[in-house]
């Protein structure tokens, strides 16, 4: 997902003509790699993908054999809908309910979507009422508790992902670290809450990344994304 306002759209990240105004916007392909080698490869059943855009991660989606219905929404229409066999639904995930029923999806996906998000906590309690016994919400979002992203908050006040671009041009809003998701999860009700850090990350004011210096660092403190599976107790 991804915004930009104009005028008095109103507050980035939930008011739906500030999305209308955005460009098509893509997640970076390492990014949706690292995602399907974690979790996209090993969904199954019926699958909800959140903040879909122009649906790049529903086409990944497709070319698993296991996933046998696929469910999308946003809160605007980048093209998503008019992929062939797809059933979305346009919504607010900030305040509006997901309009599935209880228990009726196995997979919940929400690629780079929580930072834009005024209210990520009614989505997190909406996926979990949307999961079957044993199913999981996946997600991603820039990791703030990195060795960058703390000394950017210590000397510039802000993390490197919610800078004042980050927030008009792509309606970066609401930063999370891993003790937020966590919370998050307890509070919805998921017990299995898993994290993951694939991807490098960035040396503070550059370009390179840590793992061009030392190709073994790895975990929270070197990467640039916070990974999260979520699976709700059978």
């Amino acid at each position: 997902m991804e915004s930009g306002a104009k005028g008095n759209a109103g507050p980035l990240g939930h008011d739906a003509s500030a999305y209308a105004q955005r460009q098509e916007g893509l997640s970076p392909e390492p990014l949706r790699d690292a995602a399907w080698s974690v979790a996209g490869q090993r969904a199954f059943g019926v699958v909800l993908d959140v903040g879909s855009g122009s649906g790049g991660w529903i086409r990944r989606l497709q070319r698993n054999p296991a996933v046998e219905r696929i469910l999308s929404t946003d809160i605007h229409d980048a093209g998503a809908s008019r992929l062939p066999g797809v059933e979305f639904q346009q919504r607010d995930v900030s305040r509006d309910a997901l309009p599935w029923g209880d228990a009726s999806v196995d997979w919940v996906f929400a690629i780079e979507v929580l930072e834009h998000l005024a209210n990520p906590r009614h989505f997190v309690k909406e996926a979990f009422r949307v999961l079957k016994p044993g199913g999981h919400l996946f997600f991603t979002t820039p990791n703030n508790d990195s060795l960058t992203a703390r000394l950017s908050f210590l000397v510039r006040g802000y993390f490197p992902a919610f800078c004042e671009q980050d927030y008009r041009d792509s309606g970066h809003i609401t930063p999370i670290t891993e003790l937020d998701a966590r919370r998050m999860a307890v509070e919805a009700g998921f017990q299995s809450i898993h994290f993951d850090y694939p991807l490098p990350g960035r040396i503070p004011r550059s370009s390179v990344y840590w793992q061009r210096l030392l190709p073994g660092l790895r975990g929270r403190w070197w990467s640039d994304g916070l990974f999260a599976l979520l699976t709700r107790p059978r």
